[in-house]
């Protein structure tokens, strides 16, 4: 109820109309959604975040033939579509490493050990960012099989920065972070099916994937660098400094 009436009050004086100069959205997914929201267009900008001196990608050939995923084990990460797409692939699938924790971790690990994808698909639990940073960097690719909407999950500019192609469900904002068949691949929410078949078309081409690795990685200096970040950041307090500076000039 205190947030619905801060809302309500600043709308009702117009707080974010007059007397904010700049918002920053992570990506434009989020800024359209700003915008529907009723904040002014011209006064929205997308800025990602940013990922200070990540260790140098391992070549391609130096990396172990697995797959990663990182993130909360509960449905709304849809890591159950994970484990189901796996489960279609069966023995011949290659090795999947889950890291993180959740609720649902007891009820996927027996889901795995009933089926014949048991040998493939290891559990490890939460681990520390620098062992996390360790196995994504000499994975092969990520896969991000979320079922609600995400705002920009760090994980991807951290694939990226290593090198890392990332398969990701084709639901906002995702769709506006990884570029279909450049540095990733996209595929139906919820769709185990169509997740293994994606995965499946990529593993028996591994120079393609080997593309899509160097591909991550020039977008990750093309976007997420901290030099980057920093310069975007002081254009958008040079464009905020103008804006003030005119309304200044038009309204004394």
């Amino acid at each position: 109820m205190p947030l619905a009436i801060m809302i309500w009050l600043h709308r009702t004086i117009g707080t974010w109309h007059k007397d904010v100069d700049a918002f920053i959205a992570l990506t434009e997914f989020q800024k359209n959604k700003i915008i529907e929201g009723g904040l002014p267009s011209e006064k929205i900008f997308v800025k990602p975040h940013f990922y200070p001196n990540p260790p140098q990608p391992v070549p391609w050939e130096g990396r172990d033939p697995k797959i990663i995923f990182i993130g909360r084990l509960s449905k709304e990460k849809g890591i159950h579509v994970l484990i189901k797409a796996w489960r279609r692939w069966g023995s011949g699938a290659p090795l999947l490493d889950i890291i993180g924790d959740g609720p649902d971790r007891s009820f996927l690990e027996k889901e795995v050990n009933r089926s014949d994808t048991t040998e493939k698909i290891t559990f490890y639990g939460q681990l520390s960012f620098q062992e996390t940073q360790k196995r994504l960097l000499s994975s092969r690719l990520l896969i991000l099989p979320s079922l609600c909407v995400e705002g920009f999950p760090m994980v991807i500019r951290e694939a990226f920065s290593l090198g890392v192609p990332v398969v990701a469900s084709r639901l906002e904002p995702l769709p506006c972070i990884v570029n279909d068949r450049v540095n990733g691949r996209l595929f139906t929410p919820g769709d185990p099916e169509d997740l293994y078949q994606v995965v499946k078309e990529l593993w028996t081409e591994q120079k393609r994937v080997s593309g899509m690795a160097d591909a991550a990685r020039s977008e990750f200096k093309e976007k997420y660098t901290a030099e980057k970040n920093h310069d975007r950041l002081m254009e958008i307090y040079d464009l905020a400094l103008m804006t003030r500076k005119r309304e200044i000039s038009e309204h004394g």
